[in-house]
């Protein structure tokens, strides 16, 4: 279900010849990890991390609560901690009070 879904878009450049980026769809929340996917999203990441060498993990600044499904794809990709990194998006658009 996964692949029926996926897209691919190529961008000539010497630069990137050797550089593969996969956007994954985003982390489900609330209403919407009840309706689901037609797929394992957790499996989807562990597969593709276990064929990366590098895994960036974008959470928004203004929604930093972690979803059921994603403490699962966190769980998923156990084992491949040093390949990923943690990128705090639109943070510069929070207050220092926030």
């Amino acid at each position: 279900a996964f692949l029926q879904k996926f897209q691919v878009a190529e961008m000539r450049s010497s630069i990137l010849e050797h550089v593969t980026i996969v956007d994954t769809p985003g982390v489900l929340s609330g209403e919407k990890q009840r309706i689901g996917r037609n797929y394992d999203m957790p499996q989807v990441c562990r597969w593709f991390a276990e064929r990366s060498d590098l895994v960036l993990l974008l959470f928004d600044a203004h929604k930093l609560d972690i979803s059921d499904e994603l403490k699962d794809v966190i769980e998923a990709l156990r084992g491949h901690d040093d390949k990923i990194r943690i990128v705090l998006n639109k943070s510069d658009q929070v207050s220092p009070r926030q």
